[in-house]
């Protein structure tokens, strides 16, 4: 039995594997791989498993729900399947400071009684507050997820929430009218500092904003991009593609081997923060292009563009049909695919085999105590 014990476990469903010891999650999570591995017909083995030194306490984003549930205003994690939200006193996956901050915002909208958003009566302005924590820099920005422009009390809560953590820089509101799953909205304001804060990863820094990507485990972040680095023999001359690139974390950290990469992201938002990241740190041979990354393949698969080395790192969806068929006509001498998803890994894998052949196969555990884990793998072409 774990140690580490949460009085929540089994009912948020955030944490799946919390009632094992941490060792025996790790064999849980080479067996989840190789068993969606054997589903799709691949004969595959794990070189590497690097595993969490420090498996609690580790994200670096906290999503809080807002709701009225018996009279009293609640705020946590919903329920696994529900619309329930399980009120939230202390989670053991975030830091000290991240929970600190979200006790003291729930009590500062039970103080200036602001209404929880309600999504059948489509009345009350709260719905979510998120906390991002820049690991290295301590920096933390807040965002306000609200029904509508109207946010009672901004300037007192802003003062207030700054007063008592200086770690705050930036404070965002964020709104969401519609009725939908779906946590951010389209537009927002900024209500306190920069639009953004900035953290370090492997000796650059990166700005973080409200909607784009970041990785939830910044140490083991580090080690997951070094085995993309590792499984690459980058020449001066060699072209790179970073596809579904984020804020250019992978593409940045490639380009200093390189002689130019071309990075792909179609959220606009980490698209702008991911050209800010390359002036900021002085890289000049990164391009990055605002489109969705199977139209972008397909239009140099058409144009029959030189292409040496091929990164992907999709969303747990995995990647599409016609993005792996391009790639694979574009031949480049190896493709490595960083994957949170394992299923839709092996699925895009039996693709990409008809031409390729897996290399090296490494897992990271990035989301500990959680059925998620991230796999880097390396392919050649036949």
């Amino acid at each position: 039995m774990n140690s580490k014990k949460c009085p929540l476990y089994g009912k948020c469903g955030g944490c799946q594997l919390l009632h094992l010891p941490y060792e025996k999650t790790i064999e849980f999570k080479k067996n989840y791989v190789l068993d969606c591995f054997k589903k799709e017909g691949i004969n595959a083995k794990i070189n590497k498993f690097i595993s969490a030194k420090e498996p609690y306490n580790y994200r670096n984003k906290m999503i809080i729900g807002f709701k009225i549930q018996n009279s009293k205003v609640v705020s946590g994690f919903y329920e696994e399947n529900s619309h329930k939200i399980i009120d939230l006193d202390y989670c053991i996956m975030h830091s000290e400071l991240q929970n600190n901050i979200a006790k003291y915002i729930k009590q500062l909208i039970i103080d200036y009684k602001i209404k929880p958003y309600d999504e059948d009566r489509k009345t009350g302005i709260i719905r979510y507050v998120l906390i991002r924590e820049a690991i290295y820099t301590k920096q933390i920005l807040i965002t306000f997820v609200t029904s509508s422009e109207v946010l009672p009390s901004r300037s007192e809560i802003v003062k207030k929430i700054c007063a008592k953590f200086k770690e705050v820089k930036t404070i965002i509101q964020n709104i969401n009218p519609r009725k939908t799953s779906i946590v951010l909205g389209e537009k927002e304001k900024v209500l306190f500092g920069k639009p953004y804060i900035e953290d370090k990863l492997m000796g650059l820094t990166f700005k973080i904003t409200s909607k784009s990507f970041y990785q939830v485990n910044p140490k083991q972040t580090e080690l997951l991009y070094q085995e993309v680095v590792n499984s690459l023999d980058i020449k001066k001359d060699d072209l790179i593609i970073d596809a579904y690139s984020g804020i250019g974390t992978i593409g940045m950290i490639l380009s200093k081997n390189a002689s130019d990469v071309i990075s792909v992201e179609n959220n606009t938002q980490a698209y702008k923060a991911a050209i800010m990241n390359a002036r900021d740190n002085n890289i000049k041979n990164i391009h990055f292009i605002n489109a969705d990354a199977t139209e972008f393949i397909n239009e140099m698969a058409l144009e029959n563009e030189r292409v040496d080395w091929l990164v992907l790192d999709p969303p747990r969806t995995g990647s599409t049909i016609s993005f792996l068929k391009n790639a694979i006509k574009l031949k480049p001498k190896k493709i490595i695919y960083v994957s949170c998803g394992p299923d839709t890994l092996a699925r895009d894998l039996k693709i990409l085999l008809e031409k390729y052949h897996i290399t090296y196969i490494s897992l990271v555990d990035m989301f500990c105590f959680t059925k998620h884990i991230e796999s880097v793998v390396c392919l050649s072409i036949n």
